[in-house]
């Protein structure tokens, strides 16, 4: 990497989304340099022709700045459009899996994973295909520029829409060129931090990746994550239905209805003990959302929502995300539309943009959450996009449409990553995400002394050093190890870290250089141990690890997140928190689920080892390549992605890119006839979900 591409990293040369960019100012900085690398070379002609396109689109939008109508309508005009291209994603999705469903019922071998279902895409205009979390998230990135626009100089909202003024199409091509906008935001960040290259071939502009592990890092995550996150789906529905009928009572009470008496809105609350499948859904939500190691942080009290809990933020979520479920279900009994004949009139297109009253909400709040209406006002005016620094739809899905009125964006309520949605909380009410560092390794380490303390082959042979421990050597610097463990002679040191999962482009980076400074931090400490042994026996010995002469040193990093497990950085192993726990479980856990009869489900399990020596002997290639990985690594494939023109005039580019779709079945399932899963009678197909 050259001077200039630093530079432009560190913002001391403003980048194409930088308000101080200038064709002019970027041509200098760069003819500053005498020696430019090749990356450097990159890193400019990248820059101009993406400042170019970002001018192209830009240049086109003409609604969300227009003058001549008013701020109220234009935000109910977008928010509408957006609505409603969620409605059609969302019935298109439905009959795509239907249709799935339907072709491999017909087929003789009967189980499919849940990941396949999840691979299901739907056709778009311009010949592509697209997942529909995909299209759910354009969604929503697509609308925060145009609503960022309307809001920017705090406009007056009061007064009614003048939805008669509004052009769809022009507001439908709006959106599409937000959802444009935002697509080459991220692509130049893939030019300035993971080693994107542009080149010309056949006319057009190509964008080619040169760092792969970057890709299939966070691909085999994205992928990983889905899989967890259904197969805890469908476990804790199940746990919670049968809690539920143990007469168990949910945190949030049900939102029953939304109803009018003249001008005033009420959200009607429905007793305890009331839990529709919506609910239920939202509160298994909650629960994959609430990591184990979180524990006092989800209680403190924050000074930024005035004493507030991030538990009560997260209570307010579901009863905001519950109401927006209720406008939603309002609009399907009215049939506005057909999806499969397309149909939905302009007249009727401004349904798509119901309202909610704040203080309809705020009342709801206090009925279904028992959060005072003083602290219900605060909550929902966190919940509102005002367009403010470090808001973002997702994290805020309610839009201002007047004085007391806010609209949902149905794709942020619906279909969010709401364990991400806490990290981005925890960042705007100010609490101090370095907390979670000690509490995530202070988690693993529990994790791994009650494992080894409950297993019958683990238990004698296997021994862990209980808190954060620190190596103090006589000769060399000090070491301070977050996990320390060993099987037999065999010693694992492991460096823990607690980071954001990545959800764009620069994130990713920053990731994967959080992880790669973890394998230098972890193999310079194997080498401290390695040089200094006999330091190091006499020290274990008092945390009753005992360890021959000859023991052998192993590196891990491991993370709390999905993205980089299974991709080594620096030849070391990383993993997460779920990869360990199964081998020193000593085994696999598959359930084959059966949706109509979950009685029925059974577990398939995939013995790892059957001894000590077995233990020691395979866990080094079992971390350097978990076996229920394999099916994620074989499912990379390469993708092609376009990159549209905003106008006549721009040019039109593809990425390459890659894309994971799970591949086969669970190990617990490959070459084992006898573990085939006989289906019940109302349904020919199973569901298989892996827990790993």
């Amino acid at each position: 990497m050259g001077e200039f591409t630093k530079r432009v990293r560190a913002d001391t040369v403003p980048g194409p989304l930088r308000r101080a960019f200038t064709p002019e100012k970027w041509q200098r900085a760069f003819a500053e340099l005498q020696e430019p690398d090749a990356v450097d070379h990159d890193t400019y002609a990248a820059g101009l022709a993406l400042n170019g396109k970002l001018g192209a689109i830009r240049g086109v939008l003409k609604l969300s700045s227009s003058e001549s109508v008013s701020a109220t309508t234009k935000l109910r005009a977008f928010l509408a459009i957006a609505n409603y291209d969620f409605f059609v994603a969302r019935d298109k999705t439905k009959l795509a899996m239907e249709k799935f469903r339907t072709e491999r019922e017909g087929k003789s071998k009967e189980v499919y994973t849940l990941e396949e279902i999840a691979s299901v895409k739907l056709s778009l205009p311009g010949g592509f295909e697209w997942k529909p979390d995909e299209i759910f998230e354009s969604l929503v990135d697509g609308i925060e520029l145009p609503i960022k626009i309307i809001l920017q100089d705090s406009p007056s909202l009061a007064g009614n829409p003048q939805l008669n003024q509004i052009q769809w199409g022009e507001v439908s091509r709006e959106l599409n060129l937000g959802i444009l906008y935002r697509f080459t935001e991220d692509l130049w960040d893939d030019c300035l931090w993971n080693s994107y290259q542009m080149v010309e071939k056949d006319q057009r502009k190509v964008f080619l990746p040169r760092d792969l592990d970057v890709l299939r890092a966070h691909r085999i995550g994205l992928a990983r994550r889905t899989s967890i996150a259904m197969s805890f789906g469908v476990m804790a529905t199940q746990f919670l239905s049968d809690s539920l009928n143990r007469n168990a009572r949910l945190r949030v009470r049900e939102i029953s209805g939304i109803e009018r008496q003249g001008k005033r809105q009420f959200i009607k609350v429905a007793k305890h003990g009331v839990a529709t499948e919506v609910l239920k859904e939202i509160s298994v939500l909650r629960a994959f959302a609430s990591e184990a190691y979180y524990g006092d942080l989800l209680e403190e009290r924050l000074e930024s929502l005035h004493g507030l809990t991030l538990s009560a933020l997260i209570d307010a979520w579901m009863v905001i995300s519950r109401a927006a479920y209720m406008l939603m279900q309002s609009i399907d009994e009215k049939n506005i539309y057909n999806v499969s004949e397309k149909i939905c009139t302009n007249a009727r297109l401004p349904e798509f943009a119901p309202t909610l009253q704040i203080e309809a909400l705020v009342d709801a709040l206090e009925a279904a959450a028992g959060i005072s209406k003083p602290e219900g006002r605060r909550l929902v005016e966190f919940f509102t996009f005002r367009g403010a620094a470090k808001q973002e739809i997702w994290a805020q899905p309610l839009v201002p449409v007047g004085p007391e009125t806010v609209t949902p964006v149905f794709a942020a309520v619906v279909s969010p990553n709401l364990r991400r949605l806490v990290d981005v909380w925890m960042n705007q009410a100010g609490i101090d995400l370095g907390k979670r560092g000690p509490a995530f390794e202070a988690h693993v380490r529990k994790l791994v002394i009650e494992t080894i303390a409950k297993s019958k082959v683990l238990s004698p042979v296997a021994a862990c050093i209980e808190k954060d421990y620190t190596f103090r050597p006589k000769h060399g610097r000090e070491e301070q190890i977050d996990l320390i463990f060993s099987i037999g002679n065999t010693v694992f040191v492991a460096e823990a870290k607690c980071i954001l999962e990545p959800t764009d482009a620069k994130g990713m980076a920053m990731h994967r250089k959080t992880v790669l400074g973890a394998a230098e931090q972890v193999l310079r400490k194997v080498k401290s141990l390695d040089e200094n042994r006999t330091a190091f026996i006499a020290d274990a010995r008092q945390f009753n690890m005992t360890l021959a002469e000859d023991f052998v040193v192993k590196p891990l990093v491991i993370v709390s997140t999905s993205t980089h497990v299974g991709v080594a950085a620096l030849a070391v192993p990383v993993i997460d928190e779920l990869i360990l726990g199964r081998y020193l479980d000593g085994e696999l856990e598959d359930i084959a689920y059966q949706p109509s009869d979950p009685a029925s489900s059974k577990r398939l399990k995939t013995l790892f080892y059957s001894n000590a020596t077995e233990a020691e002997d395979q866990a080094s290639n079992y971390f350097a390549s978990p076996p229920q990985l394999q099916r994620f690594v074989e499912g990379l494939r390469k993708r092609l992605v376009p990159l549209y023109a905003a106008n006549d005039t721009d040019w039109t580019a593809y990425i390459v890119t890659l894309e994971c779709v799970a591949g086969g079945v669970p190990i617990s399932l490959k070459g084992s006839a006898a573990l085939t899963v006989e289906p019940a009678s109302t349904s020919p197909s199973q569901k298989l979900t892996g827990l790993g």
